[in-house]
């Protein structure tokens, strides 16, 4: 595909994308070549954001899962932060090769993050999860996304506003809550997202979330 078709199937994708998980796959490596260029001119810093919220929570000598972490925007907001051991996965392996390329991460993965992680029990002192969770499924990964993080460690998400409450994101937390397996830590007020895309603008927002695990 040539990279005028590339910019205008991104300007498809910004609309909404698939949440099947080959769909997403393609779709990725379609995109990877042209994804930070296009979004970054579209104004989007949800990987700043939630790099500089992971900080407050987690100490720098912390290891970090970066769940999809496409072409490594996230990862390398967390090395300004000044995170050495991060991991990052991903569906898409077009977009793991230019996160390679910046030699950021201490490992990558590809692995479709909507099945059971590669990882073990509380391998993890955090997450970060940015701009991905539009494409899940269900909200029900987040059951998997806290196995794997310690107890008194952390998840920091991002999620699209519309998304966060049409896919239930908000009740599965509560529920996670009432379990015990999480505590809300900060939720934003909705936050551009998108400024500069057309589709996007004032249209949709974005929310930031920090989740300490719990001790169970």
């Amino acid at each position: 595909m040539q990279n005028n078709q590339q910019v205008q199937f991104l300007a498809k994708w910004s609309k909404g994308g698939s949440s099947e998980s080959s769909e997403v796959e393609k779709e990725y490596d379609t995109l990877a070549p042209v994804y930070e260029d296009k979004i970054l001119n579209w104004q989007y810093t949800c990987h700043q954001v939630a790099a500089e919220l992971m900080a407050k929570f987690v100490a720098t000598d912390g290891k970090i899962l970066d769940l999809g972490c496409g072409t490594g925007l996230a990862g390398q907001a967390l090395r300004e932060q000044g995170y050495q051991t991060i991991i990052g996965v991903d569906i898409s392996g077009k977009s793991l090769d230019i996160a390679r390329d910046k030699h950021i991460y201490t490992a990558l993965y590809k692995a479709d993050i909507q099945q059971e992680l590669p990882f073990q029990d509380n391998e993890f002192d955090g997450i970060i999860c940015t701009a991905v969770l539009t494409n899940m499924e269900t909200s029900n990964v987040l059951y998997e996304f806290c196995r794997v993080v310690k107890p008194g460690g952390y998840l920091v998400f991002t999620n699209r506003e519309d998304i966060h409450y049409q896919k239930k994101f908000d009740v599965t937390l509560q529920k996670m809550e009432s379990e015990g397996i999480l505590k809300q830590a900060y939720l934003s007020p909705p936050q551009p997202y998108l400024p500069h895309n057309h589709d996007y603008a004032d249209k949709i927002k974005v929310l930031y979330c920090a989740y300490s695990i719990s001790n169970l």
